[in-house]
């Protein structure tokens, strides 16, 4: 790469974050009747927090935060967002409006970013943001998704003969693909994608492929990966965290 294309990627890569974190967080309710997703502490931090510090050391310094279900908690806790080095804004609907719709909601503070970076809040990942930023920037695409492997289905699986004869059982198995990681990179054009009501995973990324756009995925094959959608995941990213797994 010469000086000068390094130069443009640079002044092109995305300093802002989009961190979703506007659902009720039903799955771990009752704990979600009184603490907001994004808040429920990991390993003595919030979600939150370990997603924002681990972005800031990445690179990224803008962070607008979507939040409806006691977002009053995360504005409370994160203020402008200073003391964690970072420009912090909370953009709150009155109810959620679905992942999709979140962004629609912040369209008028994304239209002069030519990239940002989009990530759910309720996953624990080290994913290597720069290099999904890289990948992004060196294709041009419309979005690019961040992948992780050895991602396991929180149930077991099993196959069956026609006469109903068990075949094939597997409790919680790897999924033996590239799975969605839920951080991407998006570039502006993505907004006209978005609508009110949708999911960005369901609805806007096969909306984008349908309609021609460059739509990429990048693996990082060494980063650990949690959905903290359960109660029964806490101690599991907390172990993440904490550096005793790495699977």
């Amino acid at each position: 790469m010469t000086a000068n294309a390094s130069a443009d990627r640079d002044r092109l890569a995305p300093t802002k974050a989009v961190i979703l974190c506007a659902g009720l967080g039903t799955r771990m309710q009752p704990l979600t009747y009184y603490v907001n997703k994004g808040m429920i502490p990991i390993a003595g931090k919030p979600i939150l927090e370990h997603i924002i510090t681990k972005l800031v050391g990445q690179g990224l310094r803008e962070f607008l935060v979507a939040v409806s279900h006691l977002g009053e908690q995360v504005e409370h806790y994160f203020g402008d967002g200073e003391r964690f080095g970072a420009r912090i804004r909370c953009v709150r609907s009155p109810e959620p409006v679905g992942t999709a719709g979140e962004l629609d909601k912040m369209r008028d503070l994304l239209t002069s970013e030519q990239h940002f970076v989009v990530h759910y809040g309720d996953i624990i990942t080290n994913l290597d943001t720069g290099k999904l930023i890289a990948r992004h920037l060196e294709t041009g695409a419309a979005a690019t998704l961040g992948l992780v492997t050895g991602v396991r289905v929180h149930a077991g699986v099993a196959e069956l003969a026609d006469d109903g004869r068990l075949t094939y059982f597997a409790e919680k198995p790897d999924l033996g693909r590239p799975c969605n990681a839920a951080v991407s990179v998006f570039s502006r054009r993505v907004l006209d994608y978005v609508r009110a009501g949708e999911d960005l995973a369901t609805h806007t990324i096969p909306a984008l492929m349908a309609g021609g756009e460059d739509v990429r995925g990048w693996v990082d094959p060494d980063a650990f990966w949690q959905d903290v959608g359960r109660l029964s995941d806490i101690d599991a990213a907390a172990r993440l965290v904490a550096g005793e797994c790495r699977t």
